[in-house]
């Protein structure tokens, strides 16, 4: 951005309309401020730099220039303010080179303000400049910000902060320690002015330690954030609603803890999903042990609930309920079964069925006996052996095999039965008869007590939500 501003001022081709756009206290006013003075200065120096010593320089950093003008969108954000600015326009500039109009929030004109700023913006006169500063540039009409050319001002570098902030202890003579600095400059978030107004801030309390400073600041967010962090992956409900408990009563910001709860467990993933380059400090060594026993699908699981519980506490009428139900969720959802071990049971379910190959005929060492049908199964047929020894023993006459099933059992309605059928009759040679035996009124016990309920409840580590009586 800095190489493009100034190859442009060399070669007098600057853009008549600019547009730096990026958060707050990184520099777009700052910069706005150096290229106007680089367009009006008495002694450039290599084509762009602004000496800093002339009137022209001097005056502009004390903001009384005449002919740099810089105008609050937010307070001036009407039609006529900026028929008011197009009118002076046409007047050469009463001092310097050239006219420049600084626009800070300029994503806060009306739309009747902006559209009348459009002409301007495309065919400006030769002496004018317009910057046009924002941090929400998406709310700028597109027809203003195809006129612009377009600076996107990034987050400073937590490193370029922190080393900034030591140069001003310096020149303050004020002792603070590295990490203290490192500190302010990670809780900025970016933002240089915010970082500079929490040195200042720090500075008042008297603060020369990262400890101090939370004290100052009234920072107590991290010890907590970290405290959460570990009862959430240990799962402890009771202690995260004792805790939430706690932060409700001494008047936290919900929304600005939970942020940084929701960017510490970012940080948790990625420093799963890439070991060795990215690195935590870990304050408590039980979180660290904690984390290393947690898998990459738990730490994404918990990173995503709170990303979009985020937006929920924000606009919900009782923070301190979402913020509680945010950590219940976390705390209560490994007692849902993971997809992965559902997939593993049905794998063992299929690797469990075999081929089934129905008797042609009996070998006589088996006794005509549903104890001895099913000794045959056993040995023959695992499939068909679990089913059949579901069944009641059926009364077995000389004529025919008289088999009562009740009418709600799941068999018949099996694949398994008609198999079962052909099965039965080649053992003992005769036919079978399945009688339907409509259902009695049976309670609630008896449905749980049920061998197929059983081994669900089994498998699957489920328990019974409730149970429906349908017109079956």
């Amino acid at each position: 951005m800095v190489k493009t501003l100034i190859n442009a001022l060399k070669l007098g081709k600057l853009s008549h309309a600019l547009l730096f756009s990026g958060i707050k206290g990184t520099g777009k006013t700052t910069i706005a401020r150096i290229v106007a003075k680089a367009l009006n200065c008495k002694q450039l120096q290599d084509g762009y730099e602004p000496c800093n010593e002339c009137s022209h320089c001097q005056e502009i950093n004390r903001g009384i220039f005449v002919d740099v003008l810089e105008i609050d969108a937010a307070s001036n954000r009407g039609i006529d303010q900026v028929r008011e600015l197009i009118e002076n326009l046409k007047y050469a500039p009463a001092k310097g080179k050239a006219k420049v109009y600084i626009i800070d929030e300029s994503h806060m004109l009306t739309k009747e303000a902006a559209n009348a700023l459009l002409k301007s913006l495309e065919e400006p006169p030769s002496h004018v400049y317009f910057i046009l500063a924002t941090t929400e540039p998406n709310k700028l009409p597109p027809t203003i910000l195809s006129r612009c050319q377009r600076f996107d001002f990034r987050r400073l570098e937590l490193k370029t902060m922190a080393q900034y902030l030591r140069k001003i202890c310096e020149q303050e003579n004020y002792p603070m320690e590295p990490s203290a600095l490192e500190f302010i400059a990670r809780e900025s978030q970016g933002s240089l002015r915010d970082a500079l107004t929490f040195l200042d801030q720090a500075m008042a309390y008297g603060a020369t330690t990262k400890e101090e400073i939370i004290q100052a600041l009234g920072w107590h967010e991290e010890s907590l954030v970290e405290d959460l962090a570990e009862i959430l992956l240990e799962r402890d409900l009771s202690r995260a609603l004792k805790l939430a408990e706690e932060i409700f009563e001494r008047g936290l910001d919900l929304i600005y803890l939970t942020e940084k709860l929701t960017e510490f467990f970012r940080n948790l993933f990625l420093a799963k999903a890439l070991p060795g380059e990215v690195n935590i400090n870990f304050q408590s060594l039980k979180l660290k042990e904690s984390f290393i026993s947690t898998t990459i699908e738990d730490l994404l699981l918990i990173f995503q609930i709170l990303l979009r519980d985020l937006e929920s506490l924000k606009k919900s009428s009782y923070p301190q309920l979402q913020f509680e139900l945010t950590l219940a969720k976390i705390c209560e959802y490994d007692k849902l079964i993971p997809i992965r071990e559902l997939l593993k049971k049905l794998e063992e379910f299929s690797s469990q069925v075999e081929e089934i190959r129905l008797p042609q005929s009996h070998e006589p060492r088996y006794e005509l006996t549903w104890k001895g049908y099913l000794e045959y199964l056993e040995k023959t047929s695992s499939p068909l052996y679990r089913v059949a020894k579901l069944l009641s023993p059926p009364e077995i006459t000389p004529q025919a095999i008289k088999l009562i099933i009740k009418e709600e059992e799941s068999i018949l309605k099996s694949l398994y039965l008609p198999q079962i059928k052909e099965s039965v009759e080649g053992f003992f040679g005769r036919p079978l008869e399945i009688i339907i035996e409509k259902p009695k009124t049976i309670s609630q016990e008896e449905i749980k007590a049920r061998p197929e309920v059983q081994a669900i409840m089994k498998t699957f580590g489920a328990k019974i939500a409730y149970i429906e009586t349908t017109k079956e």
